[in-house]
């Protein structure tokens, strides 16, 4: 008797969706996954015999039975309705993650200041960025870190406390690119210029400054960390 008033509780309607006419696929992956129909109609709080009637397609659940459907399979009730998003709690939450590169911020000011460069030390914050982002780029996440620009030298391009995205890996020197520069012990960021006798111009963007030359005996000495290919600022 309990069954019939169940079934009637059920309406049929028309399923416009490939995804929902496909529930019954998904609820049998539930009741195998319980290991049988009586068992997974437990778990719900349903008769054996309603839960059949889902598998056969005969009919379809209410809202509210949805979601004792998917809590008994511990899934996402919009995976087992339509088949898409996550299949269990929290897994969208690792997906999206998956899609981003965490790339570590050290505390670190360049362009004033005696400094040292991240070398074992634990970073302090960590930025998203996404793999797509990074691969369109020609950047490798492991290769990347991010720093704090300091003072006005390279305005208007790089402002006070911008963060700058630095690739360790690019360490090779070329005309019109901003870099990050170990040089007497203190790190700066300038714009580079290559001279007809190997020398090194050191510009800043900011035309009261004045450029520094590097003179081809002490090019050597400079310590390249990295290129700028990222800096964010406030609009």
């Amino acid at each position: 008797m309990s069954e019939d008033i169940d079934s009637k509780k059920e309406t049929e309607r028309p399923i416009p969706s490939e995804g929902i006419r496909r529930f019954s696929e998904r609820l049998e992956i539930l009741v195998q996954e319980h290991g049988s129909v009586r068992s997974y109609a437990s778990s719900a709080s349903l008769s054996e015999g309603v839960v059949r009637k889902y598998l056969k397609g005969d009919t379809y659940p209410t809202l509210d039975r949805v979601d004792m459907l998917a809590a008994a399979g511990n899934v996402n009730a919009a995976w087992l309705v339509t088949g898409e998003g996550s299949k269990h709690p929290g897994e969208e939450n690792q997906e999206g993650l998956e899609e981003f590169a965490l790339i570590p911020g050290y505390n670190i000011e360049v362009a004033a200041g005696i400094g040292s460069f991240p070398d074992g030390e634990e970073s302090t914050r960590k930025l998203a960025f996404r793999h797509k982002w990074l691969r369109f780029r020609g950047l490798k996440p492991e290769s990347l870190v991010l720093v704090f620009a300091k003072g006005d030298s390279m305005e208007p391009t790089i402002n006070d406390n911008n963060t700058l995205m630095i690739d360790t890996s690019n360490r090779e020197l070329n005309d019109g690119h901003i870099y990050v520069i170990r040089t007497d012990g203190h790190l700066i960021v300038k714009r580079i210029q290559k001279l007809w006798n190997k020398g090194i111009l050191l510009l800043s963007d900011n035309k009261e400054y004045r450029e520094q030359q590097i003179e081809p005996n002490e090019a050597d000495d400079l310590e390249v960390i990295g290129k700028v290919v990222w800096i964010g600022k406030d609009v």
